[in-house]
């Protein structure tokens, strides 16, 4: 089953260092640790620096394994990725991580939907990982779904550069990140036969 420190060491590649891009809506960013994420998380969970609020500073005095580890709290742990093929689990995982949750479920709801075939019915596109899209990523973690899963993430990319042109200075660097995501895992791929 899926390991969390592989997968997380492909998102550490593209999620590293201090970025405050004023045309990313996550504001001030470190390790892929957004301060508008943290602020939506609460103060339990987003005083890093535990001064009682959070601002900069938390962003600031973020390390890789405290990213991680919320990472893995939030984007892990609760979907059950542990318990998916290596494949899908860290394909799902980079997207939450770069798309958040709930488009990274859709994106992957559609994937699923694609190779349906004679596996059975569809899945509800809501954007909910529930069981039943635990169960298919599962059941059927091939490399033709995660083609159509890279694919649905490079198409989400596109159409959010094309409706938003804040969006198009990062295009580039999503789809180097797909690229990117397509190696490593055929890499993997070859080291686990």
């Amino acid at each position: 089953m899926a390991r969390f420190d592989l997968a997380q060491a492909f998102t550490a590649r593209w999620e590293g260092g201090l970025s405050d891009n004023p045309r990313d809506p996550g504001g001030l960013t470190n390790y892929g640790v957004s301060l508008r994420w943290l602020r939506q998380e609460g103060l339990a969970f987003g005083d890093v620096d535990g001064d009682g609020d959070i601002d900069a500073d938390d962003i600031r005095a973020l390390t890789p394994d405290m990213a991680a580890a919320m990472f893995k709290k939030k984007f892990w742990d609760p979907y059950g990725l542990d318990l998916l093929p290596q494949l899908t689990a860290t394909l799902h995982y980079d997207c939450t991580v770069n798309a958040g949750p709930r488009q990274a479920t859709l994106i992957t709801q559609r994937a699923c939907n694609q190779i349906v075939g004679s596996y059975g019915s569809k899945l509800v596109v809501d954007g909910k990982f529930g069981t039943k899209t635990h169960t298919f990523l599962k059941q059927f973690s091939t490399p033709a779904l995660a083609e159509h899963m890279l694919k649905g993430r490079i198409r989400f990319y596109r159409e959010l550069a094309q409706s938003k042109p804040q969006f198009q200075c990062f295009l580039k660097g999503w789809l180097a990140r797909c690229d990117d995501l397509r190696d490593y895992l055929e890499e993997q791929i070859r080291a686990w036969r």
